[in-house]
């Protein structure tokens, strides 16, 4: 438990954490401001009042998680994540930090089940999930503690303003998160502070392209260009409610984009890249059109579905 406080601070003022018996509070004798142990290594640092995008994204995860409640269905998830796409994002992130068993701790966010964290739990010192959705990390927890894993911390909170000390984090993993907020800067900022000097922020993030400008619009993609970007939110969220939605609000990026707004929050190392990973189209009705979305994915930048942005500090 001491190594799991050491890393958590007032997301108020930023001042260290203590705790007494199941209340965190803020050792500011200004702020003062007192926090939740919902279970054991479940901490509770959100704000109830969050701005729309936010809240969105939080009415459509918890509805997510809330259909998909069993253990034995996440279980069974969690070993095709490890078959399909484990390899993959491990060597991706290896191959700009390494990992340590006694001196990493890695942090995912958005983390939902936390099938990533859980996979790199052997590696690492410490691994941290922060996710907005409450389902989501008791599914995490249920998950974690029927493995028998015990060097973890869970906390419902917001990524653009995280209850960790500054310079903290070594590595810090977004599976498709940072493109969740309109103001997608603050979150950059945010990951910059916690990193320690040299660690790495690898994320992914749907690529802008004839493919979101396409197909996913099919769950309420919003293209990050200006003009494009007024007219999907008009459409999405004014005429059609939100209704095609499924992952709250979501936006899809340049990489050059990304690669300044990295730069601009202070990372000295941006890579914006395709993200290599197994693409499934289960959408696409036919084999050969499959087989041919399959290949424009892989081989066209104007199709692939994701970028993979790595910052180093």
């Amino acid at each position: 438990m001491s190594d799991i406080i050491d890393i958590l601070a007032c997301p108020v003022c930023g001042n260290p954490i203590t705790k007494t018996n199941n209340k965190l509070s803020c050792s500011n004798n200004d702020c003062k401001k007192s926090y939740s142990l919902l279970f054991d290594n479940i901490f509770s640092f959100l704000d109830n009042d969050q701005s729309d995008d936010t809240e969105l994204s939080i009415e459509k995860w918890n509805e997510f998680y809330s259909d998909k409640t069993k253990f034995d269905d996440y279980e069974k998830r969690y070993q095709l994540y490890l078959s399909d796409n484990y390899d993959n994002v491990y060597r991706q992130i290896s191959e700009n930090k390494k990992f340590d068993e006694k001196t990493t701790i890695l942090l995912e966010i958005g983390c939902g089940p936390m099938f990533l964290a859980r996979a790199l739990s052997d590696k690492c010192k410490l691994v941290v999930g922060i996710d907005f959705s409450i389902k989501a990390l008791k599914t995490a927890k249920a998950m974690l503690e029927k493995n028998k894993i015990k060097n973890y911390i869970l906390i419902h909170g917001d990524i653009k303003n995280m209850p960790i000390k500054d310079g903290s984090i070594d590595i810090i993993y977004g599976g498709g998160v940072i493109e969740h907020f309109t103001d997608t800067y603050t979150a950059i900022q945010e990951l910059y502070r916690v990193l320690k000097p040299s660690g790495i922020s690898f994320n992914t993030v749907p690529h802008l392209n004839i493919g979101s400008l396409t197909y996913r619009q099919v769950w309420g993609n919003i293209p990050n260009f200006p003009v494009l970007k007024q007219i999907a939110e008009f459409i999405h969220i004014k005429l059609l409610k939100s209704k095609h939605m499924t992952f709250g609000y979501e936006l899809s990026f340049l990489a050059t984009h990304l690669k300044y707004l990295h730069s601009k929050a202070g990372f000295k190392k941006v890579e914006a890249k395709k993200f290599e990973t197994k693409l499934m189209f289960e959408f696409i009705p036919t084999k050969i059109l499959k087989n041919s979305m399959s290949w424009l994915a892989n081989n066209s930048p104007l199709f692939w579905p994701m970028i993979k942005v790595i910052g180093t500090k």
